[in-house]
């Protein structure tokens, strides 16, 4: 089996997780917002838990080894149903709602949830939420995996069973750096370092421009 990971969390959600103050141990932290849908808040801050990670305050609350994603996947499929009855009832309406609902998407596995999540990313985008630009381009490479077809912005790292961190497929050729960093990915150079230092056992660095929106 391959596993396919974006190198670092949305550039967004650590500025989120700096802005709000941690909750409880054994509960996530629910900020305050006043132009977000609490049902999509608190259907994010549920999927960042289920995968260890208390959202806004970006403290993780379990190793990902530790994780059983055969009871994180139903309740990834419910979620995925609430946010799209959201958006048929038209609930969803300022960027941070679409950046969220983008971030809960782009966990599926399928071609159909990943396309719509890069969607719902570039909204947000085009709301006013620079923060979701490394999302959106994060989503259209996972987007591009499901389909067998290389990478363009080059946000993800593949490993299968056993073998090293690789970033291929990956048409390194598609993208110029200068479009990269448009959509605040780092440039090629700096992702053939992240991944070298992947390979020796380091911490996988982000691929994304810290602070760009």
């Amino acid at each position: 089996m391959r596993i396919a990971l974006g190198a670092a969390l949305a550039i967004s959600i650590r500025m989120l997780a700096a802005q709000t103050q941690p909750g409880a141990a054994d509960t996530p932290t629910v900020p305050s917002f006043t132009d977000v849908n609490p049902t999509v808040l608190a259907l994010v801050i549920q999927d960042q838990w289920d995968r260890g990670m208390d959202m806004f305050s970006g403290r993780m609350v379990k190793p990902p080894e530790s994780i059983d994603w055969k009871e994180v996947g139903p309740r990834d499929d419910a979620r995925h149903r609430a946010v799209r009855k959201l958006l048929a009832d038209g609930k969803l309406q300022s960027g941070k709602d679409y950046q969220f609902a983008a971030l809960i998407f782009q966990h599926s596995g399928e071609s159909a949830d990943l396309i719509l999540a890069h969607t719902l990313a570039v909204t947000a985008v085009a709301k006013g939420e620079g923060n979701a630009k490394w999302l959106a381009a994060a989503t259209f490479d996972r987007y591009l995996h499901s389909i067998k077809q290389p990478q363009v912005f080059g946000t993800q790292l593949f490993r299968d069973a056993g073998g090293p961190w690789s970033m291929d497929p990956y048409d390194q050729t598609a993208l110029s750096d200068s479009i990269r960093a448009i959509w605040c990915v780092i440039p090629l150079a700096d992702q053939e370092r992240m991944l070298r230092d992947t390979r020796d056992g380091k911490p996988m660095g982000p691929t994304g421009i810290s602070g760009c929106h």
